[in-house]
C-alpha cells in the first residue's frame, strides 16, 4: 500500500500518497491512521516530514489530529472544500459519479455566469471572449479545443464581477486539466462548441439575460449527457435541474 519516499519533495510524497489512500477509501472515516512510529519505518522517512505530510492532509479536512487519539480520518464530504476535486478526479475510473457531478456542477455555474455576464458585463469584456472564439474557430484539435472552451467560460465569469465565482472556477480548472483526456472526449461536436461560443457572445452584448443562460445551458448539457452515454449506467445520466 505505501512505497518508500526519495528526499526530494518528502512531504509532499507522503501527503498524495496517504491522500489517494483515504479518498479511495482504504482509510474510511472514524478509521485511524497507523502509528507515526510505524508509518515514518514504512516510509522510510523521518517523523518531522510525516508531521509536515500530516498536517497538510489536515488542512484539507481529511484527518483530525489530536495528541492522545492519534490521527483520525475525517468524512471528508463534510469536513473537506472544493480544492479536493482535483485530487478526486484522477481517482475517477472507480467513481465515475464524480464526472456526473463535475459536469453538472459545471453546467449549473457555466448558465449562471453566463446570465450574469449579460446583466452585468461591460461591452468590451467580449474582446477576451472574441479571441478566444476566433481561437477555437482555427483549431482541431480535441483536447485544445476543450482547454479554449473552458478558458472562454473563465473569461465570462470575469464579467461577472464576483472575485468567489472566478475562485471556483480556477479550483475545478485545476482538477479538469489532471483529468483533460477523459473530459476533452466528453465535449460536444466542434462545429457545436464554436457555434455556441457566437451565440454566447450575442446574447452577452445585447444584454440579452434570457438567451444566453440558455445558450450556455443547452450546450454544458449536452456535454453532461454524451458522459451519462458514454458510462453506460443508467445513474450518470445527468438529472434534470429546474429551469
Amino acid at each position: 500500500m505505501l512505497k518508500p519516499v526519495e528526499k526530494q519533495r518528502v512531504a509532499e510524497e507522503i501527503a498524495e500518497q496517504l491522500r489517494a489512500l483515504i479518498l479511495n477509501g482504504q482509510y474510511p472515516p472514524g478509521s485511524k491512521l497507523p502509528p507515526e512510529r510505524e508509518l515514518s519505518k514504512r516510509l522510510h522517512v523521518n517523523r518531522a516530514s510525516l508531521r509536515e505530510a500530516l498536517k497538510k492532509l489536515e488542512h484539507l479536512g481529511l484527518v483530525r489530529i489530536r495528541q492522545g487519539d492519534g490521527t483520525r480520518v475525517q468524512n471528508f464530504m463534510e469536513t473537506g472544500g472544493l480544492e479536493l476535486v482535483q485530487h478526486l478526479l484522477p481517482l475517477a475510473g472507480g467513481k465515475p459519479e464524480l464526472i456526473r457531478d463535475l459536469l453538472e456542477f459545471r453546467r449549473i455555474m457555466g448558465r449562471e455566469i453566463a446570465r450574469l455576464a449579460a446583466a452585468r458585463g461591460q461591452k468590451d469584456g467580449t474582446i477576451r471572449l472574441r479571441a478566444l472564439a476566433d481561437k477555437a474557430d482555427q483549431t482541431t484539435n480535441a483536447a485544445e479545443l476543450f482547454d479554449l472552451d473552458f478558458e472562454f467560460y473563465v473569461a465570462i465569469a470575469a464579467m461577472c464581477g464576483n472575485q468567489v465565482m472566478l475562485l471556483l472556477i480556477n479550483t475545478v480548472r485545476d482538477g479538469v486539466r489532471g483529468f483533460m483526456p477523459l473530459l476533452a472526449n466528453l465535449a460536444g461536436p466542434q462545429d457545436q462548441v464554436r457555434k455556441h461560443h457566437r451565440e454566447l457572445i450575442a446574447a452577452i452584448e445585447k444584454g440579452d439575460v434570457n438567451t444566453a443562460g440558455r445558450v450556455a445551458d443547452e450546450y454544458l448539457k449536452m456535454g453532461a449527457e454524451l458522459a451519462g452515454r458514454m458510462g453506460g449506467r443508467p445513474e450518470l445520466q445527468p438529472q434534470p435541474l429546474p429551469e
